[in-house]
């Protein structure tokens, strides 16, 4: 769990990651007057704690904050991980407590059994905190594979991956899209992104990982996140944790 993650570049892994997309599907339209944007944490760095949700609450947004209680307390290219006690805090303020498994593992380098064993225990270690079980999951890397699709629709109300897409008519509640929000390379497109929202309103999600001044190349500076937060005002969107973007919608579907 301390070392830089590789992906898979075998032909049948860069296969699986273009059709797994395809299959296990589980749609939900999306018609709104006014975009939805999702923000999100994965792992979770403690200086998501110390930078990020203090800038989304004093706009009165909560965030979705995907763990692996496993690296709790840990350091790691992402600097600092929150302690249990920043989880148990976050979610006392409204933030979402997602699940990430407890391991941090790729769901398409280990057995399904595994798989969910550390699902499992994530939540174990949430409940034994005093949380409420996860309503939404986000796959570790973003790597998916078809078994761990059908897995996660019946554990969780919606999982979230990396396909870099704004929802604009319909979503896959099983591997719903992500904009990156990176300090380098796509910074500015998810700007115009955001922007775009405007035009056409859809539900758009964020995710990224540590926030501090200077960032791992899998997260941002926290003057980078104050842009977002002021285009997503300036957007007119509605902020919402996954969990209360997919009730959302599912009202607006009945």
């Amino acid at each position: 769990m301390n070392t830089v993650y590789k992906p898979n570049t075998s032909l049948s892994a860069r296969v699986g990651r273009r059709l797994t997309p395809f299959r296990a599907r589980r749609i939900i339209p999306i018609k709104l007057d006014r975009p939805i944007v999702s923000f999100t944490f994965d792992d979770c760095p403690k200086s998501v704690v110390d930078n990020a949700l203090p800038a989304l609450e004093h706009e009165n947004w909560l965030a979705s904050l995907y763990i692996s209680m496993g690296l709790c307390g840990t350091t790691n290219h992402l600097g600092l991980h929150m302690s249990e006690s920043d989880v148990v805090a976050a979610h006392e303020s409204g933030h979402e407590i997602g699940d990430h498994t407890y391991d941090h593992i790729d769901a398409t380098t280990v057995s399904l059994e595994t798989f969910e064993q550390s699902i499992n225990k994530n939540q174990a270690r949430l409940k034994a905190l005093g949380l409420p079980a996860s309503e939404t999951f986000a796959y570790p890397y973003g790597q998916v594979s078809l078994h761990s699709k059908k897995l996660v629709e019946q554990r969780f109300k919606g999982a979230r991956g990396i396909m870099s897409r704004v929802h604009s008519s319909s979503a896959d509640l099983n591997q719903i899209n992500s904009n990156r929000l990176y300090a380098g390379q796509g910074y500015n497109a998810l700007l115009k992104e955001i922007s775009g929202l405007q035009d056409t309103p859809g539900w758009m999600t964020i995710y990224t990982h540590d926030v501090r001044e200077t960032p791992s190349k899998y997260g941002c500076r926290p003057e980078q996140l104050s842009s977002v937060i002021s285009a997503v005002k300036e957007s007119g969107a509605a902020v919402m944790t996954v969990a209360n973007a997919i009730k959302h919608l599912e009202m607006q579907n009945v």
